[in-house]
């Protein structure tokens, strides 16, 4: 298959920006493969690494993506030429590794298969940093603002209590959701310890605006939250029998790295994690693991600007925002 020598990337510029530019198609290593990127979901993270200045300008920038391997490191087993996968990598770090590109390089045994009935667009969606991020904060920091953790935690057996919006209730149910609550009811706690007096574990998918510290209110016995942002116990009012612990997806990559001015050491152990969730796509073709609503956002990879400042303003409630990116 033939792959030119540049592309179009989305990239962090001046200003705390975004632009879309043409960039040199990424080399691989031994142990890569390259990808043509068919499609791109969003994730908070991504304008947050350009609007706080985690960038550098030149840096492409996206995590979630899902296309067709186009070319293979000599290093790579049970992939080849053609296949379709999906997963996630760390965009917005280097000038040569991002999902809003029309094509990507990625280590071999951190994708997925995508299943031939699964769209691009669906495989972009579920990820990445959404999947992987609810596994590693259930299973890999709880156990030995997600709903790929409400279909975990309910595959597993755990009863599942989750609070949102009204008018998300009916699709936190269909997601397995024994419970639901709406978060900005002066009574949410005491309805929800009224209705579930044990619970001993949370998933803290906001982890800001004093969330960890209402659901720490939550437990009716000492237990774990695990956050998606760093949190400390500041001030009074703390359910003294709940541990705070937060989970960042990056260290899946085995690699160490600074991040907000925190230096995270080698994680082997995460990185071996993630190898076991590769397997997702056996969920995703039986049907055990969907994609939240997707909304399309027009203009592929030129639509990436808008779709940050439509997320900045808090209009996404319980979707998924993709970009085609190759046709």
């Amino acid at each position: 298959m033939s792959v030119p020598a540049h592309m179009q990337a989305v990239v962090a510029v001046r200003g705390k920006e975004i632009a879309v530019q043409t960039v040199p198609v990424p080399s691989i290593a031994d142990n890569e493969v390259l990808v043509q990127v068919k499609a791109s979901a969003q994730n908070p993270t991504d304008w947050k690494h350009v609007a706080f200045g985690f960038s550098q300008p030149g840096n492409i920038v996206g995590c979630d993506y899902a296309g067709v391997v186009v070319k293979v490191g000599t290093e790579v087993k049970n992939i080849k030429i053609g296949d379709r996968v999906a997963g996630f990598v760390h965009g917005a770090r280097k000038n040569d590794l991002g999902s809003y590109a029309e094509y990507l390089r990625t280590e071999y045994d951190l994708v997925w298969s995508v299943p031939d009935v699964t769209s691009f667009e669906e495989a972009a969606a579920i990820g990445g940093v959404g999947a992987e991020t609810a596994a590693m904060a259930l299973y890999h920091s709880l156990i030995d603002q997600t709903s790929m953790a409400r279909y975990l935690a309910k595959a597993s057996g755990a009863t599942v209590v989750a609070t949102g919006s009204p008018h998300n209730h009916e699709l936190l149910k269909s997601l397995g959701a024994a419970g639901v609550f709406d978060y900005n009811s002066p009574t949410v706690v005491e309805d929800i310890k009224r209705a579930y007096p044990d619970i001993d574990t949370a998933l803290d998918c906001i982890s800001e605006n004093g969330s960890t510290k209402q659901a720490a209110a939550c437990f009716g016995k000492p237990g774990k939250i695990t956050t998606l942002l760093f949190v400390e116990k500041d001030g009074e009012g703390w359910n003294p029998n709940v541990e705070i612990a937060s989970v960042l997806l990056y260290t899946t990559k085995g690699r160490a790295f600074d991040f907000v001015g925190i230096a995270f050491p080698d994680a082997p152990e995460d990185r071996a994690y993630a190898v076991k969730l590769s397997q997702q796509g056996a969920l995703v073709k039986s049907g055990q693991l969907k994609a939240n609503p997707i909304r399309i956002i027009p203009g592929g990879l030129h639509g990436v600007k808008e779709g940050f400042e439509i997320m900045k303003a808090g209009k996404v409630s319980a979707q998924k925002l993709v970009y085609q990116v190759a046709t």
